[in-house]
This record gives structure tokens, sequence and C-alpha cells, in this order.
């Protein structure tokens, strides 16, 4: 019959290390959980037609700019908008 290893009593390291990594999974989980009401509230808000308003006003900007540009007035630090490449499919064979 295997023994068990005695348990290793956590530092204060190690558990600041599982704090942040929980704080960041809560803040998955309530990103996903509140995902579909903030995409109702948005669509039934003027925010499409205002944003339509401005890419029309400015053609040649793109609309991580523009997205960038509204963050900034808004208020909201930090802000990084990124645009992910299409993922080609690989062929069936």
């Amino acid at each position: 019959m295997a023994t068990k290893a005695p348990r290793k009593t956590l530092s204060a390291d190690d558990l600041k290390k599982k704090l942040e990594a929980a704080k960041e999974a809560l803040k998955a989980l309530e990103k996903r959980a509140y995902a579909g009401e903030v995409t109702d509230a948005i669509k039934k808000s003027s925010i499409p037609a205002e944003f339509k308003k401005i890419k029309d006003s400015a053609k040649d900007v793109s609309d991580i700019a523009i997205l960038e540009a509204i963050g900034n007035v808004i208020g909201i630090k930090r802000l990084v908008v990124t645009q992910s490449e299409v993922k080609k499919r690989a062929s069936k064979k």
C-alpha cells in the first residue's frame, strides 16, 4: 500500500498566487455571466446608431481606433482593443 506524502503548508506567497488566480477566475466568470445582459442593453440603446454615424463621418479611421477613442473619452484607462485574424480551417483530405 502506498503511503501519502505529508501535506505541504502553503506560504504567504503561495496563498497570494492562489488568491490572484481565483480573482482572475472570478473576473472571467462575471464577464460570462453578464455578457447576455450587457449585449441586450447595448442593442436596445442608441450606441450602434451613434457608432455608425461616427464611422460614416470618419471614413479613413479604423473601427479599432474609434473604439479606443470612445474608451478614452469615457475614461477607461489602459483600454486596448485588438482584432484577431481569421483562422483558416485545415483542409479535409
